[in-house]
């Protein structure tokens, strides 16, 4: 039999499961972060929208022991692009073409070299129409950086600008469990992602004036933070991603000094991130330690030359350093980069008034 060959497609030997993934059989069924699994008795499969959640699935499957690549050939795991095929050689694997049972429409897939093919193994409610099979919609390996502008996130999808077409795109970003790097990066996005979402229910609930809803999220948003707390405190000690997240949840419970310290630990692991300058200058903004912040609004501007909101940064931090030239530049410039971004159309408004402060 085949499987089903789809958007990004991670297959992987089942004998090699059964020989070196920790837990086996039963601990890669749980391992598998989405509904795209397929397998036969040879090798299994599952896909993904975007080479991120590749590599953060393959990253976890090496830390349990199985094998990606030995002497430039893939060993225990195939990475088959669907427009482009295996990304290396893979002897092992056969790909091509397989017509659905009861139906002339062909379809991508995969099988051991050497197996006979008896039909095709699909994820379970799978169906031709509307499937990335009928139109493709995800973007191959090494195209996201070209083609798409991030926008935000909305839950466990990544929106992005496509600016071919100037449309949104919508990948998903699964969540991987374990404690390999791609896996934490993945648990950490989900985090930062819900502590947004709390930190706005937390100002509605202040606004409302609700003591009980206020102290809810609170109570949740500390539950994160020992989430975050434990990661740093082992496998995410040196990654970036684990102390901005901490320090994200620090701000948001307005603790500006030891989210400050968190934020510049990231910094010094990953230089020049862009949210986690912003981080910074906002922390110090806030202590009022504007001149501090200086330097970080700078370099945000120089690694983010399209972002709105570093220039409207570094417009508040030189108009509290008394450089009004320069604040009156980079404000406006945010304005032609985003004539709608209020923050800033107050900044340029009140010009004048904070100048005097």
């Amino acid at each position: 039999m085949a499987v089903l060959v789809e958007a990004i497609s991670v297959i992987v030997r089942r004998p090699a499961i059964d020989e070196r993934f920790n837990g086996g059989w039963p601990a890669f069924l749980q391992a598998i972060p989405n509904q795209t699994g397929c397998l036969d008795k040879h090798i299994v499969r599952v896909g993904f929208m975007s080479p991120d959640g590749v590599h953060a699935f393959v990253t976890m499957l090496e830390h349990e022991g199985l094998i990606f690549i030995r002497n430039r050939e893939a060993v225990d795991i195939a990475i088959v692009d669907q427009m482009r095929g295996p990304t290396v050689p893979a002897p092992w694997l056969t790909v091509g073409k397989i017509q659905l049972s009861d139906s002339k429409i062909k379809v991508d897939a995969c099988w051991l070299t050497g197996q006979a093919i008896d039909g095709i193994s699909l994820p379970p409610n799978w169906q031709f129409d509307g499937s990335m099979s009928f139109t493709p919609g995800f973007f191959p390996t090494g195209s996201v950086g070209d083609r798409l502008k991030f926008l935000r996130h909305d839950n466990n999808v990544d929106v992005y600008l496509d600016l071919n077409t100037n449309k949104e795109v919508f990948v998903g970003r699964p969540v991987i469990q374990g404690d390999s790097e791609g896996a934490l990066e993945t648990q950490l996005q989900k985090i930062c992602q819900e502590a947004l979402g709390l930190e706005t229910n937390m100002e509605y609930a202040t606004a409302m004036g609700n003591e009980d809803a206020a102290s809810s999220v609170a109570g949740q948003m500390q539950k994160k933070l020992l989430q975050v707390q434990r990661i740093v405190a082992s496998a995410g000690q040196h990654m970036a991603k684990a102390h901005f997240t901490y320090g994200l949840i620090l701000r948001i419970m307005k603790d500006k000094t030891k989210a400050e310290r968190a934020f510049r630990k990231a910094n010094d692991l990953q230089p020049g991130d862009l949210a986690t300058l912003l981080e910074i200058v906002r922390c110090l903004g806030e202590q009022s330690r504007s001149r501090e912040a200086l330097p970080f609004a700078r370099k945000a501007s120089e690694v983010g030359p399209a972002d709105a909101g570093a220039w409207g940064n570094l417009a508040m931090c030189l108009i509290q350093c008394g450089e009004r030239a320069e604040a009156l530049k980079a404000i406006n410039f945010a304005l032609e980069l985003d004539p709608n971004d209020q923050v800033n159309q107050r900044i340029r408004k009140d010009f004048a008034g904070f100048l005097n402060l």
